[in-house]
């Protein structure tokens, strides 16, 4: 998990924005100082957690199969369902 509040201190830029199977707002931000040499970050402004994804292009978190969407339960972040 990344520091929420030092992250959105940065004023990320937002690739995209989705809603997830569980009703999570989802913020699909690039890195604030490695832009897109690093994985999209997923940030969850309602329960202030952000983490990286394993991806570098939204694409496959959005798809409609939902097969790679991203969520966090219990604290931890999920791809997919799995962590």
């Amino acid at each position: 998990m990344l520091n929420y509040e030092k992250l959105m201190s940065q004023n990320p830029f937002v690739y995209e924005t989705m809603i997830n199977s569980l009703g999570q707002t989802i913020d699909f931000v690039e890195h604030p100082t490695r832009g897109d040499e690093a994985q999209v970050i997923c940030v969850s402004h309602e329960l202030k957690l952000a983490s990286y994804s394993t991806f570098y292009e939204v694409g496959d978190m959005v798809r409609d199969d939902k097969e790679y969407e991203p969520s966090f339960k219990d604290g931890k972040f999920l791809i997919g369902g799995f962590e």
